[in-house]
C-alpha cells in the first residue's frame, strides 16, 4: 500500500559492497584482486529536528544459501567495521566504506548485518538524545536484508548495495520525541541497478515554478491506475534547490510521489511510468506540485503522461491544509476536452472516475468539491511502442500459505513507459517453494502454487528482459 512519511520525516541508508573507487573510503582495503568491500550510504533525511542517526555496525555477512539460519556454516564475513556511522551525513547515493575482503565467487542469496543497539542513537538538533525502542533487536541484533535478486560475485569482486530505509525503520508520531526500531532494508547488485533524479517545484498559483526543498520523494512499484497496490521501493529528499537523486534501483518502471513538508502550501504530486535502466540515470524526472491555501483537492495518481489507448482510475479527495481528508465532500468531475479522453463514473465511488485516453493531445478535467475547484492536465501521446525496456509484475511482493495459489500479471513497457503487447516465458527460482501451474493463452498471466515454506522469485521473461516478483510461502 502507499504510505505517507510520518511527520514529513524520511530517513534512509544503504550498505554497498563494491570494488569501485567513485566513493569516499573510510578504511580502504589493500589493492587486491577479487576484493569485495562494504560501503555505507543514506537516503535523504528530511527531519528538521533530528541532527544525527548513529548506527553502530559490527559485521556484514553474505551467504549463497537462501536459508537465514544464523548457525549455518555458509556465511562469509565481508566487513567488520565495529564503529558507528551518522546516516544523516550520507545523501544522494554517496557511500562510506565499511571494510572489505575476498570471498569465493558465486551467487549470494542472503545478506545480514549485525548491529549494536547499545552504541546506536538518535540525537536532536538541540543535543538531546531521543529515546529509541529497539524491540527484539536489543536481544537479537542480527538483521537480514531482502535480497531482491540473487547477487553474482565474480573473480573480480562484487558490488552489493544494502538499501537501509531509515524512514520506515525508525517509526515515530508527531512531534517525534521518541522512536521505535523496525528494520526495513534490501540488497541488490549495484552493477545491475540504475538511478532516478529530477527536481520538485511549486506551481499553479505562482507566476513561475519555484524549487521546494525537504520534499519527501517516494519510489513505488505497481500499477499507476491502482494506488492501493503500490509497493514502496525507496525514498529520497530534495535539497535546497529542489533536486533529488535516488540510486540503486533495479531496472523497471516506477511511480514517483512527492510530498512537501508538513505545513507547506503545496499538495502532493505524482509522476508515473518512470523507466530506470541498468547502469544509467533517468534524469529530468521533475514533479510540479500545485500550490494550495487551506483546503484543496488532491488527485491520485497523477501520471506525467498517458499513451493513446491507456486507461486508469483517478481519485479526488478534498483535504485540509495538513493533507487530512474532509468528510462529506463529494467531488464532481467535468471533462474539458472529450476528443482527447473519455471520462466515466465509477459505481458507488463518487470520488473516483475511469479515464480512457483516446488520441494525442492534452486531457483536461475540472474537479469541484464544496466550492473548491482544481483543473488537472495530462498529456496524451501517440501509441507507437518500441522495444521492451522493462517488465512490470503485479503483485510486486506478497505472502501466501502452503497449498494456496497466486495469480501474477506481467506487463511489458518500452523506454517511454508505453505498453508493448507480448507473451512471456514464466519460471520460478525455486519450484520446491512456488510451482508454476498455469499460463494464460495470451501469456501475460500465470498461476503459481505454494508448495513448501520459503521464499521464491517468480519471473516473466520477454526477449532479453526479465521481470521478477518475490513470494514468501508460510505454513
Amino acid at each position: 500500500m502507499r504510505t505517507r512519511p510520518l511527520a514529513a520525516l524520511a530517513l534512509g541508508a544503504a550498505l554497498v559492497a563494491t570494488s569501485c573507487t567513485e566513493h569516499r573510503f573510510l578504511e580502504g582495503p589493500p589493492a587486491l584482486e577479487r576484493v569485495t568491500t562494504v560501503e555505507l550510504t543514506d537516503d535523504p533525511f528530511p527531519y528538521d529536528s533530528v541532527a544525527r542517526v548513529d548506527l553502530f555496525i559490527v559485521r556484514i555477512d553474505v551467504s549463497e544459501q537462501p536459508d537465514t539460519n544464523p548457525t549455518s556454516p555458509s556465511w562469509h564475513t565481508v566487513a567488520t567495521p565495529g564503529r558507528s556511522y551518522n546516516l544523516v551525513e550520507l545523501t544522494g547515493g554517496a557511500t562510506d566504506t565499511l571494510g572489505g575482503t575476498q570471498i569465493p565467487a558465486g551467487t549470494y542469496r542472503a545478506v545480514r548485518m549485525v548491529i549494536d543497539p547499545g552504541q546506536s542513537s538518535i540525537t536532536a538538533k538541540d543535543g538531546r538524545a531521543l529515546p529509541v525502542d529497539w524491540q527484539q533487536s536489543a536481544l537479537n541484533p542480527i538483521l537480514y536484508a531482502l535480497v531482491e535478486d540473487p547477487i553474482g560475485v565474480s573473480d573480480a569482486g562484487a558490488q552489493i548495495v544494502i538499501d537501509f530505509d531509515v524512514g520506515r525503520s525508525f517509526l515515530c508520531s508527531a512531534p517525534c520525541t521518541s522512536f521505535v526500531f523496525s528494520p526495513v532494508f534490501r540488497a541488490v547488485n549495484k552493477a545491475a541497478t540504475g538511478t532516478v533524479s529530477g527536481r520538485v517545484r511549486g506551481d499553479t498559483l505562482a507566476l513561475s515554478p519555484e524549487p521546494i526543498h525537504d520534499v519527501t520523494v517516494t519510489v513505488y512499484s505497481g500499477d499507476p491506475t491502482f494506488e492501493p497496490g503500490w509497493y514502496v521501493r525507496a525514498t529520497g529528499k530534495t535539497d535546497a534547490a529542489g533536486n533529488f537523486r535516488i540510486a540503486y534501483l533495479l531496472p523497471g518502471t516506477y511511480i514517483l510521489r512527492a510530498d512537501a513538508p508538513r505545513g507547506s502550501p503545496f499538495s502532493p504530486g505524482v509522476r508515473a511510468n518512470v523507466v530506470v535502466t541498468q547502469g544509467a540515470e533517468a534524469t529530468n524526472q521533475g514533479i510540479d506540485l500545485p500550490r494550495t491555501s487551506g483546503r484543496h483537492i488532491e488527485v491520485t495518481p497523477l501520471p506525467s503522461q498517458l499513451t493513446a489507448g491507456d486507461s486508469l482510475y483517478l481519485t479526488a479527495t478534498l483535504v485540509d491544509s495538513a493533507g487530512q481528508p474532509l468528510p462529506g465532500a463529494i467531488p464532481t468531475w467535468q471533462n474539458l476536452d472529450t476528443t482527447v479522453a473519455s471520462l466515466y463514473p465509477v459505481f458507488n465511488r463518487p470520488d473516483r472516475v475511469f479515464v480512457v485516453a483516446r488520441q494525442p493531445g492534452t486531457a483536461r478535467f475540472l474537479i469541484t468539491a464544496d466550492l473548491i475547484t482544481r483543473t488537472i492536465s495530462i498529456p496524451v501521446v501517440a501509441a507507437t511502442p518500441g522495444a521492451i525496456a522493462s517488465i512490470i509484475m503485479s503483485p510486486m511482493a506478497t505472502t501466501m500459505h502452503v497449498g494456496d495459489t497466486l495469480g501474477v500479471i506481467a506487463t511489458a513497457r518500452d523506454s517511454l513507459g508505453r505498453t508493448v503487447p507480448t507473451g512471456f516465458a514464466w519460471s520460478s527460482s525455486d519450484s520446491l517453494v512456488a510451482k508454476l501451474m498455469f499460463v494464460s493463452f495470451s501469456g501475460n498471466y500465470a498461476i503459481y502454487r505454494g508448495v513448501s515454506v520459503g521464499t521464491a522469485a517468480l519471473r516473466a521473461t520477454a526477449g532479453a528482459v526479465t521481470g521478477s516478483t518475490t513470494i514468501s510461502v508460510t505454513p
